[in-house]
């Protein structure tokens, strides 16, 4: 009986390696695909560090590319405030549309749906908001 017990073992032994296996590399999967939402002070970063090794920018190009940046997303936060009260109207329209179609069950529940994506959005302008003061108060400093 002792010499069927030495398979089972190596076979227990194996089944558990290959368990351990297929979880590192689940995991390793899980972990690479995950959304890596990184704020725009990251990306900027990143492409400034890409900028400079991939070109050679000199410390004068570098200060130069800054200033490129922040006149870029200024002139972006323009048209977005530009454009942003025609968003409005045609999202305020959107909504009136959605509830003609519920019925009276239906649109007190859209209209929490609603709120919570507004809630999402209002929080998500005051990150972006914060980080850019962060950044502007970072930048006077280092300046």
């Amino acid at each position: 009986m002792k010499r069927n017990q030495w398979p089972a073992a190596l076979l227990a032994v194996l089944l558990f390696c290959c368990g351990v296996a297929v979880g590192a590399l689940g995991h390793r999967y899980y972990a690479a695909t995950v959304v890596n939402a990184r704020g725009a002070e990251a990306f900027r970063h990143h492409y400034i560090s890409e900028m400079q090794s991939k070109l050679n920018l000199t410390a004068a190009q570098v200060n130069e590319l800054d200033t490129i940046l922040d006149e870029t997303k200024a002139k972006y936060k323009a048209v977005r405030d530009a454009y942003r009260p025609a968003m409005l109207k045609i999202k305020e329209d959107q909504v009136k549309r959605v509830k003609s179609i519920l019925n009276s069950n239906q649109v007190p529940i859209y209209e929490q749906l609603v709120a919570e994506h507004e809630k999402r959005a209002r929080e998500q302008e005051e990150r972006d908001r914060r980080e850019e003061q962060n950044r502007s108060e970072h930048g006077k400093v280092a300046r």
